[in-house]
């Protein structure tokens, strides 16, 4: 009988390890989703993200945002305030350029990528932990995981071009052209 279970654990085995390769892990990164903008306690102004089609004013989903002169422009201490593009990304492979300023605060200034909604999506943030460091986090609900992290701030009142490339669940992160980040989101 023990030798029975041995040869089935074996083959069971052997059948596993060959069809591994096969078995599909699910991406973090959702095949359509949108990008936007967010802050913690922070003054922040951003433009548009290239190549995205204009689609007029985000969708202001919680905090204080306007707009004036075509920058979107965050004015008030407010926690995690969220401003989404309205256009759907279509593939889960895609890269944004934007420029964004610290006006004032604490923090810096965060970009937000992979929103399915409020509850799911991640962050691309330049001068987290009181402008100490840049972070990728991942938001799920009520927790907050900080994917990645390297040492770093943002001056105030002075714009910085950003560019994020998302490729599966791979993110390459430039600012000002130096590239910060090249992770891969983990569960």
């Amino acid at each position: 009988m023990k030798l029975r279970i041995n040869l089935f654990l074996a083959l069971l085995l052997t059948v596993l390890t060959a069809y591994s390769d096969d078995i599909a892990v699910p991406q973090i990164t959702p095949s359509q989703s949108h990008v936007g903008y967010s802050a913690r306690y922070t003054q922040v102004s951003y433009t548009h993200c290239e190549p995205l089609p204009k689609s007029g004013v985000p969708q202001m989903v919680t905090g204080s945002w306007e707009v004036n002169d075509g920058i979107l422009q965050h004015k008030a201490r407010e926690e995690a305030p969220l401003a989404i593009c309205k256009y759907l990304i279509p593939s889960d492979h895609y890269s944004i350029k934007c420029q964004a300023r610290k006006d004032g605060g604490p923090e810096g200034f965060i970009i937000v990528f992979n929103y399915v909604d409020p509850q799911h999506y991640c962050s691309l943030n330049f001068g987290a932990s009181g402008n100490t460091q840049h972070t990728i986090e991942r938001i799920v609900g009520d927790s907050r995981t900080v994917v990645s992290k390297r040492p770093g701030s943002v001056e105030t009142g002075r714009w910085y071009d950003v560019r994020l490339t998302v490729s599966g669940d791979s993110v390459r992160a430039w600012l000002d052209d130096k590239q910060v980040f090249d992770d891969v989101l983990k569960r």
